[in-house]
């Protein structure tokens, strides 16, 4: 592993460190179930636009860089930025918001009922909440969201560059 991936790895996983961190301190993430697909979609944006960076710095320290090797370079990067995001939510989970959990079951309850379910079926979508917004939960959407859209990020990313570069 080179040092360029092993920095711009780095870089990508801490900017999904540092939004996850100030989404929840700027309030995203107590204003109901809505503003989770927003806070996923500007994560995304931002790790985008990071690859994006990140493999021009690779080409222009190689220009002859295939698009195998940056997608190897995308990948190395993937990798790393994903263990920072397991951490992250460990971090999270742990110290930033303990009470995560909770309160996206209550919002779950909240819903549902607002929605007329019986309190069975309530009960129900509120165990999926436990499950589903559990720290083993979110670690391992953190570590696998990070690994697929880094190399789908890279694939994309390197394909427009080797185009652009042979035009």
């Amino acid at each position: 592993m080179r040092l360029l991936e092993l920095k711009w790895g780095c870089l990508i996983g801490l900017a999904g460190l540092i939004w996850l961190y100030a989404s929840y301190f700027l309030g995203l993430h107590t204003n109901g179930i809505g503003k989770i697909q927003l806070m996923a979609g500007l994560s995304f944006i931002i790790s985008l636009v990071a690859y994006g960076f990140a493999l021009l710095a690779v080409v222009k320290v190689e220009p002859e860089t295939s698009f195998a090797e940056g997608l190897k370079s995308g990948g190395i990067m993937a990798v790393i930025a994903a263990v920072i995001a397991v951490v992250a939510q460990f971090g999270y989970f742990h110290w930033i918001n303990p009470d995560w959990t909770d309160y996206m079951m209550e919002q779950t309850r909240l819903h549902f009922e607002a929605a007329g379910m019986s309190n069975e079926l309530v009960e129900e979508q509120v165990k999926w909440a436990s499950m589903n917004f559990s720290l083993k939960s979110y670690a391992m959407q953190a570590g696998l969201g990070a690994l697929v859209s880094g190399f789908v990020f890279s694939a994309i990313l390197m394909g427009m560059i080797r185009y652009f570069k042979t035009r």
